[in-house]
């Protein structure tokens, strides 16, 4: 048999093979068109404060922060007329410094920044509902895993409000908490006399102990609210959302819990929880954007448009009232076996 060589170098057929499988590939470009940058409204007004948060939108693929709009014209208006223009502070806010808003009525803001259509947005202040009742209690749960069994502490609460009859009542839920923790200044030693009679006389011995020396700092927190009552509509970074679509007109108890891990505490923790009856626009506003974090990773799901309410704009204006009731709870970090300096 005769053999059969190849006048192609090795080199050459490399090449050859590589143009011919790459010739099956191709890139596509896609050009996304820009749309028109629109002015962000993003805040909600209570009976005691007005402020604002004012930003624009990006391109779809800008992952730079929210940009604020600084030079801003943010005016606040009761029945078409005006009541106040807003006043830059910072990271994008404009404040009211001396107007005090009412429950009930209906406000407007109009926001104007050079190159961005200029926005609009309404909303009202709703009428508070009160906390009626608030009962706390220690709840422990045991878990296993097949691996081990351990338990885990909790706050309970059973909250108690009467849901006004025939209107539309929206629910946010939140608390705050002021907390300590210890935080290590170094050591101290002290000396002791001892006295002590023996021999038909009185003895005396200096002795020397050290001691760690802590001090107690104070610091506000945000904790985490969970909750499997049947009115939850959503769990969100403000706290608990839920209408009154289940328990109009009714006197209704919400449970709710809080690991204690989120009180826990050098000394007493003190805890506030905020009934915040809010405006349609805020709920909606809520209740879509959680919708939203929950699918945006899913390509199989239904994309969630966040609701608005700014008009030419985008994000929301909304309003709300409060009632709170404060509790405190005794979780020390640490034992007592540690010094603290006196002032």
């Amino acid at each position: 048999m005769q053999k059969r060589y190849s006048n192609i170098p090795g080199s050459w057929l490399l090449i050859l093979m590589v143009l011919i499988f790459s010739g099956c590939e191709s890139i596509l470009f896609i050009e996304l068109e820009e749309a028109d940058k629109l002015i962000v409204v993003s805040g909600a007004i209570t009976n005691d404060t007005v402020a604002i948060q004012i930003s624009r939108t990006r391109h779809i693929l800008d992952n730079a922060p929210v940009v604020p709009l600084e030079n801003a014209t943010v005016r606040l208006l009761q029945g078409g007329s005006l009541i106040d223009e807003l006043t830059y502070i910072e990271n994008g806010y404009f404040l009211a410094a001396d107007f005090i808003p009412q429950i009930g009525e209906r406000y407007t803001i109009e926001v104007e920044n050079a190159g961005y259509p200029a926005v609009t947005a309404t909303s009202a202040i709703p009428e508070p509902v009160p906390i009626e009742a608030l009962d706390t209690t220690s709840r422990i749960i045991e878990y296993d895993d097949g691996w081990g069994t351990w338990t885990e502490e909790y706050l309970q609460f059973d909250l108690t409000i009467n849901d006004p009859q025939g209107e539309d009542n929206y629910y946010l839920l939140t608390a705050e908490t002021d907390r300590s923790r210890t935080e290590y200044m170094g050591d101290i030693t002290v000396t002791v006399l001892d006295s002590f009679y023996y021999g038909g006389q009185w003895n005396y011995q200096l002795r020397d102990s050290t001691y760690a020396v802590y001090e107690i700092q104070r610091y506000t927190d945000y904790p985490y609210i969970s909750s499997e009552d049947i009115v939850v509509e959503a769990l969100t970074s403000h706290g608990i959302l839920f209408s009154d679509q289940l328990i109009d007109g009714k006197t209704y108890s919400f449970r709710g819990q809080f690991d204690y891990h989120q009180l826990r505490s050098a000394d007493s923790a003190v805890v506030d929880l905020r009934l915040q009856s809010i405006s349609e626009s805020y709920y909606k506003y809520l209740k879509s954007r959680e919708k939203h974090y929950n699918t945006k990773d899913n390509y199989l799901a239904v994309p969630v448009i966040v609701y608005s309410n700014v008009t030419d704009g985008a994000g929301f204006f909304g309003g709300f009232s409060q009632d709170e009731q404060t509790f405190t709870t005794f979780i020390p970090e640490y034992g007592r076996e540690y010094w603290y300096p006196e002032y």
